[in-house]
C-alpha cells in the first residue's frame, strides 16, 4: 500500500503522543496514564491517526507515522 508522503499527513500533536506512546509498546490504558488521558480518549486519537495514515492496525499506524518522518 501507498503510504502519504509527511507534507501529506498532518496529525494532531496529541495523535502523535499517542501513536509514539504505542510505538513504544504502551497499551491504550498504559498510554492514557502516561499521558494524562482517559483511554477512551486515547483510542479516539489513535483511531484518528490511523484514518489519516490509512492504518488498519496499531503496528501498521506506527510503521506508518515512522514513514512520514512524525516519529523518530
Amino acid at each position: 500500500p501507498k503510504v502519504p508522503a509527511a507534507r501529506e499527513v498532518r496529525l494532531a500533536p496529541r495523535e502523535v503522543d499517542v501513536v509514539a506512546c504505542v510505538a513504544a509498546g504502551a497499551t491504550n490504558a498504559a498510554a492514557a496514564q502516561r499521558l494524562g488521558l482517559r483511554p477512551e480518549t486515547v483510542k479516539g486519537y489513535l483511531r484518528s491517526a490511523m484514518r489519516k495514515l490509512g492504518a488498519h492496525t496499531r503496528l501498521e499506524a506506527v510503521v506508518a507515522a515512522r514513514r512520514a518522518g512524525l516519529l523518530p
